[in-house]
C-alpha cells in the first residue's frame, strides 16, 4: 500500500504543478479532472488494501462530483467569456518557482508529523500538503474569478488527499461552486467582464 499511495500522491502533485505551468483555461480544467481522478484512485487503493469499504464510496462520489459535475459547471461558467491574452513578458516560470518553494515548505512543515506517524501512507502526507499549499497560492494569485475558483478546488483536493475527508464535504463543495457560478454570472452581466484588473479599475 505504501508504494501505491506514494506513487498516486506523487502523480497528483505533478499534475498540480502542471496546472500552475499551463496558462490555458481548458487545459487547466482537464488537469483538474486528472488530479481528481488520481485522488479517487488513491482513496480506492487505500480502501481496498486497508479493507475500508467507506473509502470506495468516497472515491465514487469524487469521480462523479469532481470528475464530471464540477468540470461541467466550470465549463458552463467559462462559456462565452473571451480568452484573456497573456501579458507581455509574463510567464509561468516564477509561478513554478513559487510552487517548488511550497513543496519544500510542505516537507519541512510536515517533517515532525511524518516522523511521529506510523501509517503506511505517511510519506504521501507532505505531497498532499504541498498540493493544498499550491492550490491556496493559485486561489490567491488567480488572474480572474475562474482562476480563484480553480485554486480553491485544487486546495480542497489537497485537503482530501491529506485527510481522506468524509463524502459529504464534496457535496458542500458542489454547493459552493454553484453559488460561485451565480456570483460570476452576475458580475459578468453587470460589468461585461470577470477580469480582476478591469474590476479593480471600476472600483476606482
Amino acid at each position: 500500500m505504501t508504494t501505491a499511495s506514494n506513487l498516486l500522491a506523487f502523480l497528483g502533485l505533478m499534475v498540480t504543478l502542471l496546472i500552475v505551468w499551463r496558462q490555458s483555461w481548458p487545459a487547466r480544467l482537464r488537469l483538474f479532472v486528472a488530479q481528481s481522478l488520481l485522488l479517487a484512485a488513491l482513496a480506492s487503493t487505500i480502501g481496498v488494501l486497508a479493507h475500508r469499504r467507506g473509502l470506495l464510496l468516497v472515491a465514487a462520489v469524487l469521480v462523479v462530483v469532481k470528475g464530471w459535475v464540477i468540470p461541467r459547471v466550470l465549463a458552463r461558467i467559462a462559456s462565452g467569456d473571451p480568452v484573456r491574452p497573456l501579458a507581455p513578458g509574463r510567464s509561468s516560470g516564477i509561478a513554478l518557482l513559487v510552487a517548488g518553494g511550497l513543496v519544500v515548505a510542505a516537507y519541512v512543515i510536515m517533517l515532525p508529523v511524518t516522523a511521529a506517524a506510523e501509517l503506511p501512507t505517511e510519506r504521501a502526507i507532505p505531497l498532499a500538503f504541498a498540493m493544498a499549499l499550491i492550490g491556496l497560492s493559485l486561489c490567491v494569485t488567480g488572474r480572474d474569478a475562474l482562476g480563484h475558483i480553480l485554486g480553491f478546488l485544487v486546495f480542497e483536493n489537497g485537503i482530501f488527499g491529506l485527510a481522506i475527508v468524509e463524502a459529504g464535504v464534496f457535496l458542500d463543495v458542489l454547493v459552493i461552486v454553484l453559488i460561485m457560478e451565480a456570483v460570476v454570472v452576475q458580475v459578468r452581466r453587470e460589468h461585461d467582464s470577470i477580469d480582476v484588473d478591469r474590476l479593480n479599475e471600476l472600483r476606482g
